[in-house]
């Protein structure tokens, strides 16, 4: 397996209902999708002391509900509380859950009575969570720093307690660690409308601790390709490698905006031109530099190849000088020193993300 510096890795973290969704399988195209990332080298998967005590409370839950929804009903007193079973049902959602964990009892099911069965259980899934998704929670826990920003974000904003602490743990998960770039992945559509809603509070509030603000990714919304979405709650016959390589190299390009150059394209059949490597920068902003070395990622995100200065560029047919701009021809080629045949053909195709790499 190719072997891909931290430096070069998007951080993904997983939202609590996304690690629930995961274990339960209920939605194929989410677990494809989170075991594609797993798998990609360019991707580290993220989780949090406080999204383990979430994941812990919504599964002791809904394994409570599953095993006390099924009880028959054998003595007078139990068939005398099944006939006014109809009120608990016209609870709403929210109301049933609380009052089911004033007292962890149902159907004549009480949890201490179950408990060793659910502890086994939820133990199992995050073994599964662990080994499977290489997930580590103790790479954001639970620190006094997290204080101030998640009570400002919840002041400040229509946005939950646990969803602020969500959001700032996200970023900073340890007190002498701050994230520069990372993916939030949830499912919860009133937590992601609120962000987006209340986008320049949270901005706000990041800026005063010096915290850059998350990527928030709705998997029932993903879009991609400029104009496409995607929800992964429907089944589909999409390819979702497509889909998570284009927002992974997005993330890679707005990650190290001050290192990236362009992409590359295909020109030349014959000749010197055939030897060269061509780029376009598609920004008649960027200033080409001198570096020690270039970078050289493609978009299905299978090769990464370092290549060692110094560059000699051509743009528009005539040879420059660095630094260099022309905002008029953002095209630009090299020829690259001693290098195989098989590397110049993985350099010279479409789409490979350039970064200038200096060592």
């Amino acid at each position: 397996m190719m072997i891909v510096d931290e430096k070069y890795r998007v951080d993904i973290y997983l939202d609590t209902n996304i690690l629930v969704d995961y274990i339960e399988g209920t939605y194929p195209l989410l677990n494809k999708s989170i075991d594609y990332l797993c798998s990609c080298p360019f991707v580290s998967l993220r989780s949090s002391h406080y999204v383990l005590f979430e994941y812990t409370e919504v599964r002791k839950y809904r394994l409570f509900m599953s095993k006390s929804g099924k009880t028959k009903y054998t003595s007078f007193k139990d068939r005398l509380y099944s006939l006014f079973r109809k009120k608990e049902k016209k609870l709403d959602k929210d109301a049933l859950k609380a009052k089911i964990k004033r007292t962890w009892n149902r159907n004549s099911v009480d949890y201490n009575h179950i408990k060793v069965e659910v502890i086994n259980k939820i133990q199992e899934e995050l073994n599964i969570l662990r080994n499977n998704l290489n997930l580590n929670f103790d790479e954001h826990v639970l620190h006094e720093l997290l204080v101030f920003p998640t009570n400002s974000l919840c002041l400040s904003t229509k946005i939950s307690k646990e969803d602020c602490l969500v959001l700032v743990s996200c970023m900073l998960p340890k007190e002498d660690k701050k994230l520069e770039h990372c993916i939030l992945l949830s499912r919860d559509n009133q937590y992601y409308k609120s962000y987006q809603d209340n986008i320049s509070d949270v901005d706000s509030v990041f800026q005063a601790s010096n915290l850059e603000l998350p990527q928030f990714i709705n998997t029932n919304k993903i879009k991609y390709q400029q104009n496409k979405q995607l929800n992964l709650y429907k089944d589909t016959s999409i390819d979702i490698t497509d889909v998570w390589n284009d927002i992974i190299c997005s993330a890679l390009k707005s990650k190290h905006s001050d290192s990236y150059i362009g992409e590359t394209y295909f020109f030349g059949k014959s000749g010197i031109s055939s030897q060269c490597v061509y780029f376009d920068t598609m920004n008649p902003d960027i200033t080409l530099q001198e570096s020690e070395g270039l970078l050289f990622i493609s978009k299905d995100l299978k090769t990464k190849i370092s290549i060692a200065g110094p560059f000699e560029y051509m743009n528009n047919g005539n040879k420059i000088t660095l630094p260099y701009r022309n905002p008029e021809f953002t095209k630009y080629s090299f020829l690259p020193n001693s290098i195989t045949p098989d590397i110049l053909e993985k350099l010279r195709q479409k789409g490979n993300l350039v970064f200038y790499e200096n060592y």
